[in-house]
């Protein structure tokens, strides 16, 4: 029989829940500050912070303790999904970014129907119609849509509560069977589509996603460029958007 859910967190007082706020207000800020690195100049962090907070009360809501995951942990997530929604909501992208974003994806797509999984720089502007040199031109107006989240897609929480992060976030009475299973499988084909990234592009989004650096700190970690840790971001990400698109159109 299933354990009844048990949140302790709907059974403190209106005041002893203002402390839980304020506990955890710091945590709010410091992930607004981190999303907001990744977002152009002109986006409030502010914004970010209330939206956060939303999704910390959320987590204080819907939290249940016999899933075996730490308020911490179910709170990180809760409040990171909730500032990736409102900016999914406001769709503050522009065109021409996800325009080129898109090129990128296609020509991984194509360069892999020609037996090209790990296209250098010379073959990937070739596939994109550029002349090499204008290749991180290029790049660097295809930044990656901050919104593709791998922790959304499957990632796994690092430090001691080793569970899924989907399995984390889908805690929700009304989650099915069906939703599981589907949610199991999109993890598996995005730890397939990782393990076919070439070993720089790989590390780069475990750097910059698990370890949560910057691409200056990146960039120093491997001795490259911030612009160049950038343009590796941005292939790995396209790359992985092109295989996790093969996999779930096939």
């Amino acid at each position: 029989m299933q354990a009844l859910k048990h949140n302790p967190y709907l059974e403190k007082t209106k005041a002893s829940k203002e402390d839980v706020v304020l506990e955890y207000a710091p945590m709010v800020k410091f992930i607004a500050n981190r999303l907001a690195a990744r977002l152009p100049s002109e986006f409030q962090v502010d914004d970010l912070i209330q939206s956060g907070m939303i999704g910390l009360l959320e987590a204080m809501d819907k939290f249940d303790e016999n899933k075996g995951v730490k308020f911490k942990t179910y709170a990180e997530f809760r409040v990171k999904g909730a500032m990736l929604d409102d900016l999914r909501r406001k769709d503050w992208i522009p065109r021409s970014v996800r325009d080129n974003s898109h090129k990128l994806e296609n020509a991984y797509t194509k360069l892999r129907s020609k037996n090209i999984d790990h296209p250098n720089d010379q073959q990937l502007a070739k596939e994109l119609e550029v002349k090499p040199k204008e290749l991180p031109v290029f790049l660097s107006k295809a930044k990656p849509i901050p919104l593709l989240s791998l922790e959304e897609m499957g990632n796994k929480i690092s430090g001691d509560d080793h569970m899924e992060v989907l399995e984390t976030i889908a805690c929700e009475e009304d989650s099915s069977q069906l939703d599981s299973l589907v949610e199991k499988e999109t993890n598996q084909l995005m730890i397939d589509a990782i393990e076919k990234l070439p070993e720089k592009e790989k590390l780069v989004l475990s750097l910059y996603y698990n370890e949560e650096l910057n691409l200056r700190e990146i960039g120093e970690v491997l001795d490259i460029t911030e612009s160049r840790a950038s343009q590796l971001r941005t292939k790995a990400i396209a790359m992985l958007r092109s295989l996790m698109r093969s996999y779930l159109t096939a």
